[in-house]
């Protein structure tokens, strides 16, 4: 398995490792509920180094990726961010992402771990058609910190990380983090207050100790994989390979709004602006079950008429929420189900729990 700059970090700190998308991550460090609580009380630092990291760059750089994502690159700003989405021909998500633009004609992706390989494939043969755009996979080159929870902004003022008091949601500046050269993002995951930061690899062993070091009079804690779970499902975000993949399209996952119909012609437009026209099959719901249990990836959702059920679809995301302290959960039904009220009932273990279509997210801060 690939491991990241900080593998021998997490091994000290007694973490639980895993194999996430071929790669031994931190499932959990003092468990998976505590690291939860502290994200949503004080802090957690977060090893997030095994997401790639691509440059795109050149004067051909804007209309590449006007092409290849659904947003619409060209309304960001130098250090401004966007969540968007590469589709195939079919509209079906081949990834979900963040664009950085750094300058004019200079842009940083954030993919997914187990799509790197695939997306950095797939860009190089839609280059092909795009004069003067260079594409860099800096994954390895780069190391990736997650900095969440609400005395974040306070553990970086701490360090004297200049601007940080001025950066708003979802811009970035290009910073020193305890003498290292960083990129600073106002961006996460978690849906608190937070930051990422992108900095070189042989130096992340650095900046992730001096974080601990100096948040650990504010609460702060390292954090694994599985509160980072709980932590989105809480906000409804969506995972790649559970809620999302090539098989769903971003308006049936409830993510029209990261599509730029206005824009001129990019992958996917032709089949998501059918669906639009003629409305969806199917579409993502938020649900809460009414008893407490716990509903799980591949649970059965059932319609619930007059005490009879019927199967309508499967649970993609689901949880107990630690600080809802109910049963939460994401799946695919079809669209005359999805309205929020509706009765459904989840099957757990052979029961078929009360359950209502609720809108997201489930947690507001």
């Amino acid at each position: 398995m690939k491991r990241t700059p900080l593998y021998d970090a997490h091994v000290a700190l007694n973490g639980r490792l895993v194999d996430f998308a071929g790669w031994e991550m931190p499932i959990q460090y003092s468990g998976v509920v505590d690291e939860y609580h502290a994200v949503r009380s004080q802090a957690g630092l977060f090893d997030v180094s095994h997401m790639g990291r691509i440059r795109i760059a050149g004067s051909g750089a804007v209309t590449f990726l006007q092409r290849v994502t659904t947003n619409d690159v060209s309304k960001l700003a130098p250090m401004q961010s966007q969540y968007s989405m590469l589709c195939n021909s079919s509209g079906g998500i081949k990834d979900d992402i963040f664009v950085y633009r750094l300058l004019v004609d200079e842009f940083l992706l954030c993919v997914n771990a187990s799509n790197r390989e695939k997306i950095v494939g797939w860009l190089m043969e839609q280059m092909r058609s795009v004069p003067s755009v260079e594409m860099l996979d800096r994954s390895t080159e780069l190391a990736q910190l997650a900095l969440q929870g609400r005395a974040s902004t306070d553990i970086l003022r701490a360090l004297e990380v200049a601007g940080i008091d001025a950066l708003p949601p979802r811009h970035c500046l290009q910073a020193s983090v305890v003498g290292v050269p960083s990129l600073v993002t106002r961006t996460g995951y978690t849906g608190e207050i937070g930051y990422e930061l992108y900095l070189p690899s042989g130096q992340a062993l650095q900046v992730w100790n001096e974080l601990l070091r100096i948040g650990k009079a504010s609460g702060l804690k390292p954090a694994g994989l599985g509160a980072r779970d709980l932590l989105r499902l809480d906000m409804a975000y969506l995972l790649y390979g559970s809620d999302i993949d090539e098989n769903t399209t971003p308006l049936e996952a409830g993510a029209d709004w990261v599509v730029a119909f206005q824009k001129e012609d990019f992958i996917g437009r032709d089949l998501l602006q059918r669906q639009r026209q003629e409305g969806l099959s199917r579409s993502l719901i938020a649900f809460e079950l009414l008893e407490k249990a716990v509903p799980r990836h591949g649970y059965t959702i059932m319609s619930r008429d007059r005490g009879e059920t019927q199967e309508i679809g499967k649970v993609t995301s689901g949880n107990l929420s630690p600080l809802l302290q109910k049963g939460i959960g994401l799946g695919y039904v079809p669209a005359s189900f999805a309205s929020p009220g509706t009765s459904l009932a989840i099957d757990i273990r052979g029961r078929a729990l009360p359950a209502i279509v609720v809108k997201p997210p489930f947690y507001k801060r």
